[in-house]
């Protein structure tokens, strides 16, 4: 078990619903995969984050939940920060913190050797097709649509971390850059800044706060202490999760089911998702 990293990461998507991927250089932390834009957070970014707290706070002051206002604004200038290094697209900081929107944060299991805690966020971004990548972190770059990432991963054609597989599914569910800025400003809207833990078991992953999550071995054995501290709070608004995601045979047979959690992304994704290596297409209720 280890310490969680602070880290970042901005999904950049078209009005053509393409979204944008580097395939990390095989030297780096993961190697070899596709990921968006993103990475730890630096020192600098809690400084600019300080500078331009009240311009921030304008924008995203809604999206803070509990103990989120002390990490929050340094993420999104670290998500901005990693865009511009890794892909060479200059985007101005001040312009961007009316549009960019908070997606989902995923915290790596504690099982893990390396963990982070990542706060991904959303940009619609257009008329960047050819790219200048930073090539000492990524090999490649490639815009396509979710179920096209998707299905090249279920073809074992391009490799996935299980957070930018399980986003990829949640926007292919919305179907829209429209459809996902009207979900993401309905309803609970600390939605998106809610932590989101999985643990591996023999029925598959659970998120916490499944049911069947022991809250209580978590907090003894999480060695992060911020994070034992906020999930003491235990997010009691939070509609308990019923989330399971096997996979069978190197992903030749990939099913997976997700069952009611109300105040989270993952509610988008209520019902059966894989069947068989084929993915369903359900319709949102937004």
């Amino acid at each position: 078990m280890s310490i969680c990293r602070r880290s970042a990461a901005l999904i950049l998507i078209r009005d053509d619903f393409n979204v944008l991927m580097l395939k990390r250089n095989t030297d780096i932390s993961f190697g070899g995969s596709f990921a968006f834009p993103g990475g730890v957070l630096e020192e600098t970014d809690y400084k600019i984050a300080q500078t331009d707290q009240q311009l921030i706070q304008q924008n995203h002051l809604k999206y803070y939940c509990h103990q989120t206002h002390s990490w929050y604004d340094s993420s999104l200038i670290a998500a901005i920060r990693e865009t511009i290094e890794e892909t060479n697209i200059q985007l101005d900081y001040k312009q961007l913190y009316s549009q960019i929107k908070p997606f989902i944060r995923i915290i790596t299991p504690q099982m893990m050797k390396k963990r982070y805690d990542t706060q991904f966020f959303i940009l619609n971004l257009n008329n960047y097709d050819t790219l200048d990548i930073n090539k000492n972190e990524s090999i490649s770059y490639e815009w396509n649509t979710p179920i096209g990432f998707l299905e090249k991963f279920i073809n074992n054609q391009i490799s996935l971390f299980p957070p930018i597989f399980l986003q990829l599914l949640l926007l292919k569910q919305l179907g829209s850059y429209n459809n996902i800025l009207t979900y993401i400003d309905s309803g609970d809207q600390f939605k998106h800044t809610y932590p989101h833990i999985f643990q591996f078991t023999n029925k598959g992953i659970l998120n916490y706060p499944d049911p069947n999550y022991d809250i209580q071995k978590l907090l003894e054995s999480e060695q992060t202490d911020y994070l034992k501290n906020e999930f003491k709070i235990k997010y009691n608004q939070i509609e308990r999760s019923d989330f399971r995601l096997e996979l069978e045979g190197n992903l030749k047979r990939l099913t997976g089911h997700i069952g009611i959690f109300k105040n989270s992304p993952l509610a988008l994704l209520n019902g059966n998702i894989v069947k068989d290596g084929q993915f369903i297409q359900n319709k949102p209720k937004l």
